[in-house]
């Protein structure tokens, strides 16, 4: 009998730096994509931080994007 694997797509991963599984952000970004998308996801553990991989561009871009809007409050915050 052979198995077969299923292979997924993956438009790409970000590695979000210093944030863990339990990051209360990451964890309201999760909930708010299964919400929009039905859960296709992946987290794992990076070498930084929480690695997130996608299998639509979109989404990565979209993740990408509200990281940046992240960065860029907390960066205003602290001058």
């Amino acid at each position: 009998m052979v198995r077969r694997h299923k292979e997924e797509e993956i438009a790409g991963i970000l590695e979000f730096e210093g944030r863990g599984a339990e990051d209360p952000i990451l964890l309201e970004w999760l909930a708010d994509h299964r919400a929009r998308n039905g859960g296709k996801i992946r987290v794992s553990q990076g070498g930084k931080g929480t690695r997130v991989m996608f299998s639509k561009a979109a989404d990565m871009a979209f993740w990408q994007q509200r990281s940046d809007q992240v960065t860029k409050g907390r960066k205003s915050s602290a001058s």
